[in-house]
């Protein structure tokens, strides 16, 4: 017979000061350091995200694609502003 064990695991998003995204991993209840953490820029997901949208064909954003590129663009003026705001509201 075996017995059960169970084990906590978090996986954590952090939007650090420097514009990076990081993701902890914790392991283990209670636990207060990450035993993985792994890191990306935003210029780096931004890149990504638009490569994504690439047609192989004429290596430019698909036409049927903009308006998701414009969605992007339109997403990240939305978080600046309300990055500028809740600095405010807290300072």
């Amino acid at each position: 017979m075996s017995e059960m064990a169970y084990i906590e695991i978090d996986a954590t998003p952090w939007l650090k000061h420097d514009g990076d995204l990081e993701i902890g991993v914790y392991i283990g209840e209670g636990s207060c350091e990450p035993c993985y953490t792994s890191s990306v820029s935003l210029e780096d997901l931004i890149d990504k995200e638009l490569e994504s949208l690439i047609s192989p064909k004429t290596k430019k954003i698909a036409e049927y694609h903009t308006d998701d590129a414009k969605e992007l663009i339109k997403s990240l003026k939305r978080a600046v502003k309300y990055a500028k705001k809740r600095m405010k509201e807290l300072k």
